[in-house]
C-alpha cells in the first residue's frame, strides 16, 4: 500500500448560509478533498453540494433563522425564515463505517427559530480508506459577541469535552466562536492538539465578513495523538470565515 493510504484531505468551512455559494463550490472542487465539513449551511442547498461535489452528504439542523442584523440590532425577517433550517453538514466520497450526532445543547427533536439560539452538537463519521480508519467530527460552537467568553460557553465546553472523551481517536473541526488564546479554545487545546499553524492570527475573512478587521482565530482543527495534520493552511476569499484545509495522516 502507498503512503497516501494513511492520509485523507479535509476541508472545514463556515459558508455563511447561501451568501457565497458562487465562491464556495468552485473552491471545494479545486481543492478536491476526501471529506468536507460545513457550518451554517442551508438544508435547501444540500442537493446542490451533493451534485457539485459528487459526494454523499449528511445534514443536521441547528435553527431556522427568522432575524437579520440591521444597524447592529436584530430585526425579525419572515422572508428569511422561509429559507428553512441551516446547520452542519458532512460530505465524503469515502465509505462510512459508523457515525452519529451527539448533542451538547438543544433538542434533536426540535429546531429553534432564532439566530443566536441554535442546537449545538458534534456530527461525526468514521471513514475508511484502503483499510485505514479515520474518525472525523465537526461542530458549530456557542456564539458570543466579539469573542467574549460566557457562562453558556463554559457549560457547553464541558458537555462537548465529555462527548469527545467517548472517542479514543478523533480529528474534529469547525467554527468554535471562541478565539485562540481565550478560555474556551485553551480548554480544548489542553486536551487535544491544536493544528492551526501559529503564524495565523485570524480566521475571519478581512473582506467578506460584515465586521472588518476582526483578529479572532475561531476556526479550529484539533486531534488526538493518533493523527498528524499535515500541510494545514487557511484560505480566505471563500466566505466570511476562512476555510481550514489539512491532510490528515493516521500515525497510530
Amino acid at each position: 500500500m502507498g503512503k497516501d493510504t494513511h492520509r485523507i484531505k479535509l476541508v472545514s468551512l463556515n459558508v455563511e448560509l447561501d451568501r457565497h455559494l458562487d465562491r464556495v463550490i468552485p473552491f471545494l472542487l479545486k481543492e478536491n478533498p476526501d471529506a468536507v465539513c460545513l457550518q451554517e449551511v442551508y438544508e435547501k442547498d444540500m442537493p446542490k453540494f451533493r451534485d457539485a461535489l459528487q459526494m454523499a452528504g449528511d445534514f443536521e439542523p441547528a435553527s431556522v433563522l427568522d432575524v437579520r442584523i440591521e444597524n447592529g440590532a436584530l430585526v425579525r425577517d419572515a422572508e428569511l425564515a422561509k429559507k428553512g433550517p441551516h446547520g452542519v453538514a458532512f460530505f465524503t466520497r469515502l465509505p462510512v463505517k459508523a457515525g452519529g450526532v451527539e448533542y451538547y445543547f438543544g433538542d434533536p427533536k426540535k429546531v429553534p427559530r432564532h439566530s443566536v439560539c441554535y442546537n449545538r452538537f458534534l456530527l461525526w463519521r468514521r471513514l475508511e480508506k484502503d483499510g485505514t480508519l479515520f474518525t472525523l467530527g465537526t461542530t458549530h460552537f456557542t456564539w458570543t459577541p466579539d469573542g467574549a467568553v460566557s457562562e453558556e460557553q463554559r457549560q457547553d465546553i464541558q458537555a462537548l469535552l465529555k462527548i469527545l472523551r467517548q472517542f479514543p481517536d478523533i480529528v474534529f473541526c469547525g467554527d468554535f466562536n471562541a478565539p485562540r488564546g481565550g478560555e474556551i479554545w485553551s480548554a480544548i487545546a489542553a486536551r487535544y492538539t491544536d493544528n492551526i499553524p501559529a503564524h495565523y492570527a485570524t480566521s475571519i475573512d478581512p473582506n467578506l465578513h460584515r465586521k472588518k478587521g476582526l483578529q479572532h482565530m475561531v476556526d479550529g482543527l484539533f486531534s488526538t495523538p493518533h493523527y498528524a495534520c499535515r500541510e494545514t493552511r487557511l484560505q480566505c476569499g471563500v466566505s466570511d470565515h476562512c476555510a481550514v484545509i489539512g491532510v490528515i495522516e493516521r500515525v497510530e
